[in-house]
């Protein structure tokens, strides 16, 4: 006889076959013992068990059958070759007969055509381009009893175009710095050129103005660079971009958000950036060119896959022409990102981490690992790497914006005026780009510094000095007035 004896439960007992031949023999264990426990269970085996569970994460059935992907050969994805994926044609040259806008005179045009170093006037954005734009939208607004003070759109946006292009990040120093040197300049594009706006008016004209419109005005002049065939949407690259928000990085306890409560606080690979909001921006690579052709912002505490797949899908909506490539690095790496991808035809180059063990990860170098499961069969490790350096181009596009713009912090709050103010650093960068190839001169599109003097300098004296520095021959040596600011180096 075997007698279990447990503490919250009946005891339980057994009897055995010999105890009916022979003399009963009872063996008591006490089971909160473990030696006796362990004895009890060896001698027993129908004493009710729990069920042992097995280790590891669930099965998901539906992961173990093929997709129909799975047998579609990988090469028949595109059948171009690497190599030729990276040749873009070159932008064509207008002619100087074609070169036909009011206010820009023949001496400038000859500057454009026989002078490299002459890069433009900052007139030439607002004369080559559809400004008359904002006149219009301020009669719709002004319809809808917006009132602009009786003051100019045009102007108001002119100006903030000039603040961002001369690298000034907050209208009041441009304001300050205007009235120190008593400048005059962008008087012949102006519809007043003897009213110059004061903070309170910029500021009330941008916050009336719809994000809508901006983006509206970003998009006609993207079309424009589609139909100059300088942009095509061949290889697209992504990624994220932090601005910080005008706004403390200290959590407001009595508000119970932070002082921009639309901002999120950003925290990458253990650096930690503030409040602010996470640009997400997609450049077309064009070979010696790339241009931005979509942007979108998010919360500073945005997860980057969530960021990755909302911008994707919302380019998508746009309906334009669909990509071969996406380039991008390894924040919004995921299996589930690299289907959705695959699954329309589009081979993602998304950077994988290298401690991923359970995928088919091949690592091209120190720096790069793909997943080869999404990648063509015929591409070459090497085919690989030159595809994978190409990623790095947005990352100078990224740097303009700091370096020439000082755009590293936004001068106002909230995710919609932030917005704005990012569309008007694109805004001014595809005006940029058109503007060259309207004036004959391709060679300036990817440059930042260009268009960077103003009419209201002394003409004549520029014209002498950058001639010179091109090679040409001075006549009147003596007679060459060298303005003060060309001495600078």
């Amino acid at each position: 006889m075997i007698v279990l004896k447990y503490k919250r439960v009946k005891s339980i007992t057994q009897m055995q076959i010999t105890d009916y031949i022979f003399r009963v023999e009872k063996q008591v264990f006490v089971m909160s013992i473990q030696k006796d426990y362990r004895t009890a269970m060896k001698l027993i085996t129908s004493v009710p068990r729990k069920p042992t569970q097995k280790r590891g994460r669930k099965k998901d059935i539906t992961k173990l059958f093929y997709k129909i992907d799975h047998f579609i050969k990988k090469g028949d994805l595109t059948p171009t070759k690497p190599q030729y994926l990276r040749r873009f044609r070159d932008v064509a040259v207008v002619p100087e007969l074609e070169i036909n806008y009011e206010g820009i005179s023949r001496v400038e045009k000859l500057m454009l055509k026989a002078l490299s170093g002459f890069t433009g006037f900052f007139e030439h954005i607002i004369i080559c381009n559809n400004f008359s734009y904002f006149d219009d939208l301020q009669e719709k607004l002004e319809a809808r009893d917006v009132s602009f003070k009786n003051r100019f759109l045009h102007d108001i946006i002119i100006f903030e175009l000039s603040r961002i292009h001369i690298g000034i990040d907050n209208y009041t120093s441009y304001l300050n710095a205007i009235r120190y040197f008593q400048a005059n300049y962008l008087k012949t594009v102006l519809h007043d050129p003897n009213y110059f706006p004061d903070l309170g008016i910029v500021s009330h004209a941008m916050r009336a103005i719809p994000l809508k419109a901006l983006k509206q005005f970003y998009f006609e002049l993207l079309e424009e660079t589609y139909e100059f065939k300088i942009a095509k949407n061949r290889i697209l690259i992504w990624d994220c971009q932090f601005v910080h928000s005008n706004s403390s990085d200290h959590f407001n306890k009595e508000k119970g958000s932070y002082n921009d409560p639309e901002a999120g606080f950003c925290k990458h690979q253990g650096k930690i950036y503030g409040v602010g909001y996470k640009v997400s921006t997609i450049y077309a690579y064009c070979g010696n060119r790339s241009v931005p052709v979509f942007c979108d912002l998010f919360s500073g505490n945005t997860d980057e896959h969530t960021v990755f797949k909302e911008t994707f899908t919302h380019f998508f909506s746009l309906g334009l022409e669909k990509p071969w490539i996406i380039l991008a690095d390894a924040g919004p790496y995921s299996i589930e990102i690299l289907q959705w991808i695959f699954e329309m035809g589009i081979i993602p180059l998304i950077n994988s981490r290298k401690s991923i063990k359970n995928q088919n990860v091949k690592k091209l170098n120190d720096s790069f690992y793909v997943n080869m499961d999404f990648i063509p069969s015929n591409w070459t490790k090497e085919d690989l790497i030159v595809l994978m350096n190409i990623r790095s181009e947005i990352e100078r596009q990224f740097s303009h914006i700091i370096v020439v713009y000082h755009a590293r912090r936004a001068n106002v709050r909230g995710l919609e005026m932030v917005s704005k103010h990012r569309y008007l650093i694109l805004i001014l960068d595809l005006l940029k780009i058109n503007t060259a190839y309207k004036l004959g001169r391709p060679d300036l599109i990817g440059k930042t510094r260009t268009f960077t003097m103003t009419k209201g300098v002394d003409f004549y004296s520029v014209f002498p000095e950058i001639a010179k520095n091109d090679g040409f021959q001075i006549l009147l040596p003596d007679y060459s007035r060298n303005p003060t600011f060309l001495g600078v180096r």
